[in-house]
């Protein structure tokens, strides 16, 4: 990914309330709050505040300030969703089932890029490499919030404390606009540019190459290809030799492992797919 693309999707964290954890971090909190869960509901204040209220009117708060962005809040899922041409543009709202009324009303926020030219050309693939058993259209790409900040890792909001609830909101505000803001705005360019979010550590690049395929971009997604597996040597061999593997043998059944699954994903859709380029070395 160019520096620019890159440097706009970080958020800096100087100020920031909510704060990415890592692994062992939120292993570790989610045991407390499931244990506090579980404590609480054997004797619940019925007088408190539920914590979807609470969520709510903080999502409201995020809706008002983002409205101006072209984004319209869903509050059956709820999300917030702007379209673009081919592209629908989701910030998906996942709540806390350790939430409790008065005390936690955390949520965990993804960034979730749909493709209507996509969705149309799984439709004409019966390979579950290709088209996923889903009853329900899937993203070309989706991440936690958290991931697109620096330095990365799982973030959530708590809005149970009214007196900070607007804080927070605004927090979550200015996440969403520094950090998948930029990640939607590539899709809004260049197809080079979009070609080059394949790259993304935090991303597999299936999702990338399945849209490239999808908008007739044959030789892009084999450049694509390319400089991924040209930047990875380990990766590069493991990838060849389960590609080999899978055109001799026939696709596995499940997916394991991102160089297992992307040789899968080669092989079901036809690799090379343009006819200038192969697997060498």
């Amino acid at each position: 990914m160019p520096d620019r693309v890159a440097n706009a999707t970080t958020i800096i964290d100087l100020g920031r309330m909510a704060v990415p954890r890592s692994f062992a971090d939120l292993v570790a909190a989610t045991a407390r709050q499931k244990h506090a869960a579980a404590k609480a509901r054997q004797n619940p204040d019925a007088t408190a505040e539920k914590p979807r209220e609470a969520i709510f009117d903080a999502l409201h708060l995020v809706g008002d300030a983002i409205v101006e962005d072209g984004y319209t809040f869903s509050p059956s899922t709820p999300k917030f969703v702007r379209k673009h041409g081919d592209f629908t543009f989701e910030i998906r709202v996942q709540s806390d089932r350790n939430n409790l009324a008065g005390q936690r009303a955390a949520v965990w926020v993804h960034a979730a890029i749909y493709s209507r030219s996509l969705t149309v050309w799984r439709k004409k693939h019966y390979s579950g490499w290709i088209r996923p058993d889903a009853p329900f259209p899937l993203p070309l790409l989706a991440t936690q919030l958290g991931y697109l900040s620096d330095p990365a890792g799982w973030v959530e909001w708590d809005f149970a404390n009214k007196a900070k609830r607007r804080s927070t909101a605004d927090d979550l505000t200015a996440s969403i606009r520094a950090g998948a803001y930029p990640l939607f705005s590539v899709f809004e360019g260049a197809i080079e540019g979009i070609a080059t979010i394949a790259d993304r550590e935090w991303l597999q690049p299936e999702g990338t190459l399945r849209y490239l395929l999808a908008s007739g971009h044959t030789d892009l997604a084999d450049k694509t290809l390319r400089h991924y597996l040209d930047k990875r040597p380990d990766f590069r061999a493991q990838f060849k030799r389960l590609h080999h593997q899978f055109v001799e043998h026939g696709l596995p059944s499940c997916r394991t492992a991102t160089a297992h699954d992307l040789a899968a994903f080669a092989v079901a859709t036809g690799y090379p797919w343009s006819a200038s380029d192969s697997i060498q070395g």
